[in-house]
């Protein structure tokens, strides 16, 4: 008792206090900020869509919600197709028009989810959009952020580029693919976006398809996961469901899951930091 009444006597003990009330004005707590993932691949039809639902899907249900996948091919959009939304009061489309809020377009899926479709309706040309103004106000709301890209190089294919934190650049074991890879490879170099691996997808095991070796060395990139052509995958497609929740036992729902677990270790990282 006597030491605190020494201490509330103390004539240095509000120069203290000052010090340390200036001290907790200087530190700055930035609020959580979501992981973007864009999915990437020059070429059309190797699984870039299949790969950004089924990996957003088992993503959800680790991190117990908080991820949100968006259509980014403003083009072709069929990311609703493969979950099932037919209807959408609001789509993608609406939001870059400025006809709805983003918050209009989102939908919930089973099992957590978040979504937001294009128009497979939209008819217009494609102009010059701002995606990652566009998704910005969403990130301190989600964990992660996966954009599902149109095929190319275009211009909604660069929005989607500069939106994004890190790409995951999607492959078959062919070499029209593999040579179109090459193509994604340049623009990620050129617009200085970290790849954070590459899926080799629709692997039959025929001899005519590339081995896996040597799409590893021509690339020159880690392959994170070699996903096998799957008949569950076409009809979990036809049911407007993820393989992963479609046919969980599935060879190719288990490699997408494998998939989802090295991508959540850097989202978990990134967790415990913001938490500190």
């Amino acid at each position: 008792m006597k030491l605190h009444n020494t201490f509330e006597r103390s004539p240095a003990r509000k120069s203290l206090l000052q010090t340390f009330r200036k001290l907790g004005r200087q530190v700055e707590i930035k609020p959580r900020q979501a992981r973007i993932i864009g999915v990437f691949s020059c070429k059309g039809g190797v699984g870039k869509t299949t790969t950004a639902v089924n990996l957003a899907a088992v993503l959800a249900e680790k991190l117990k919600g908080g991820v949100l996948v968006v259509e980014a091919n403003l083009s072709a959009p069929n990311l609703g197709l493969h979950l099932g939304i037919l209807n959408s009061e609001a789509t993608i489309h609406d939001v870059l028009t400025g006809v709805a809020p983003i918050e209009k377009a989102i939908h919930t899926i089973e099992g957590g989810l978040h979504a937001i479709p294009g128009s497979i309706a939209y008819e217009e040309k494609v102009h010059l959009v701002d995606l990652k103004s566009c998704i910005e106000p969403l990130r301190q709301k989600y964990k992660t952020i996966i954009l599902d890209s149109a095929p190319g190089l275009g211009i909604e294919v660069i929005a989607a580029m500069k939106a994004s934190e890190e790409m995951l650049i999607v492959t078959t074991p062919e070499i029209p693919t593999i040579a179109s890879t090459l193509r994604t490879f340049r623009a990620a170099e050129r617009y200085q976006i970290p790849i954070a691996g590459v899926v080799v997808n629709k692997v039959r095991g025929k001899r005519y398809e590339v081995p896996i070796s040597e799409v590893r060395k021509t690339l020159g990139w880690p392959i994170i996961a070699v996903v096998p052509d799957d008949d569950k995958v076409r009809e979990s497609l036809t049911a407007g469901v993820p393989v992963v929740r479609y046919s969980s036992k599935s060879p190719a729902a288990r490699e997408f899951t494998k998939l989802a677990e090295h991508l959540e270790k850097p989202a978990k990282m990134s967790e415990r930091r913001a938490r500190r």
